[in-house]
């Protein structure tokens, strides 16, 4: 699995993001190779395997269901590993307010549309592509024709399928907190829950991070990002400071990098560069720009349920820069280590548990920092309502 980096930005223009996703949600991209000797099952907080692992592909649990895949089709399973909806569908996203996103695998042509609980289909299949439904209203991409242009085919429905955004965005997103990012041509914006922009399509790209702030990024020009508490990012001649969301710089651009702020810090490259320019060490200041955990770091993620994953390592730049070599630890807010750097790879808390990465073995950490499940596990994903899907030796038939 792919490392989480949330929205780390340096000055040579290179992004390194995960853990947002601006396609679909739903479903985890965690496949099982075909005839594989491994497959995903599903952990309880004690590490115990309570649905055996037999499915190639397995998605979070969200409202007792979670998506499974069983060779070519797509099916639910509840907590107990009972299948409540048979594989019949080629695509299948999680439930959200009681709806899932779904493509019937039988059909001809290969539309989304809305099941409920029971697999019926209570909005029918209609579109190219679609989301899960966010307060009331999912994001749908609607076929061309009857006005609906190539470029402009994303617009919103409502759960009885009536349109209540027309058509008009290249792509779009789900709602949160009466926010969408929507997308035109190359540009992003944000709308309200009318289609009034609150945020005119005019930056590179517009990404919302896990603590649900909004992270706006313009390659050029002043404005680098916004975040829910109100400060934006800026960048002028290569360096990076923040806004208040009325424009007024309360942070000099001063950083070669920047992460949002995420429980009130935010970790920023500081010091000396590298010959080829890379940031030499990364630390952490609070909304006044103070520095709060001194920067001997290689990198750092934002802050989830009061620790952060941080790491001592190289950076290897390019068109995607990426830190090798590192060892991963978690520190607190005042910068003390609770975990040592030891981890090949780290992820932030979720659900009070934090994945940890060890000769390419997946575990779990508690939050006093102790092993909580040995990292034993080719491939996992964070707890979600208490299981998380992992891969490992399929379970004997």
């Amino acid at each position: 699995m792919r490392k989480i980096i949330a929205l780390a930005i340096t000055a040579q223009v290179g992004l390194i993001c995960s853990g947002l996703n601006f396609g679909m949600p739903g479903l985890k991209a965690m496949a099982a190779s075909a005839k594989s000797e491994e497959a995903y099952g599903y952990i309880d907080r004690n590490g115990k395997m309570v649905i055996q692992p037999g499915y190639d592909e397995a998605g979070p649990f969200s409202e007792g269901l979670a998506a499974v895949k069983i060779g070519e089709r797509f099916g639910f399973v509840d907590k107990t590993g009972a299948m409540k909806i048979e594989p019949r569908f080629s695509e299948a996203g999680s439930f959200k307010e009681g709806l899932a996103a779904v493509v019937d695998a039988s059909a001809v042509e290969k539309l989304y549309g809305f099941i409920d609980k029971e697999g019926k289909f209570v909005i029918e299949p209609a579109f190219e592509d679609a989301h899960s439904f966010q307060e009331g209203v999912a994001a749908v991409k609607f076929k061309r024709g009857d006005g609906v242009g190539s470029d402009a085919q994303w617009g919103y429905i409502d759960k009885t399928g009536k349109t209540v955004i027309k058509p008009q965005f290249s792509d779009a997103n789900e709602f949160n907190k009466g926010l969408a990012i929507i997308q035109n041509g190359q540009h992003y914006g944000v709308i309200d829950r009318d289609g009034t922009f609150l945020v005119k399509p005019s930056y590179q790209l517009i990404l919302q991070s896990p603590d649900n702030t909004l992270t706006y990024l313009k390659l050029s020009g002043s404005v680098m990002g916004l975040t829910g508490m109100g400060h934006n990012w800026i960048v002028t001649g290569g360096l990076f400071g923040f806004l208040d969301s009325k424009g007024k710089t309360i942070i000099k651009p001063t950083y070669d990098g920047a992460t949002p702020f995420s429980e009130g810090l935010a970790c920023v490259a500081t010091g000396a560069k590298e010959k080829d320019g890379r940031p030499r060490t990364w630390t952490y200041i609070d909304a006044n720009g103070n520095k709060t955990i001194d920067g001997k770091y290689s990198f750092g993620l934002p802050f989830s349920e009061g620790l952060a994953p941080v790491a001592k390592g190289r950076w290897q730049m390019g068109m995607s820069p990426s830190l090798v070599a590192a060892k991963w630890g978690f520190i607190d807010k005042k910068g003390k280590v609770i975990v040592p750097l030891t981890f090949d790879d780290a992820y932030p808390f979720a659900g009070g548990m934090a994945r940890v990465v060890t000769d390419d073995k997946t575990g779990f950490l508690d939050h006093n920092g102790k092993i909580a499940i040995e990292p034993k596990y080719s491939d996992a994903d964070d707890f979600s309502e208490d299981l998380a899907a992992v891969k490992t030796e399929r379970a004997k038939n």
